[in-house]
């Protein structure tokens, strides 16, 4: 007997929840270090 209840079998799981989490993660690390990286730029840092 199988049960057809639409849930997700384990082999079609898709974690769009996580894929998104971690995007806006990294998009918000991206921000941070663009904004630091212009502070020290505009204090006069040289690399």
């Amino acid at each position: 007997m199988t049960s057809d209840n639409g849930d997700e079998t384990q082999g079609e799981f898709k974690p769009r929840g996580t894929v998104a989490f971690v995007a806006a993660f990294v998009a918000v690390l991206m921000l941070m270090w663009f904004s630091i990286y212009i502070i020290l730029l505009s204090r006069g840092a040289t690399i």
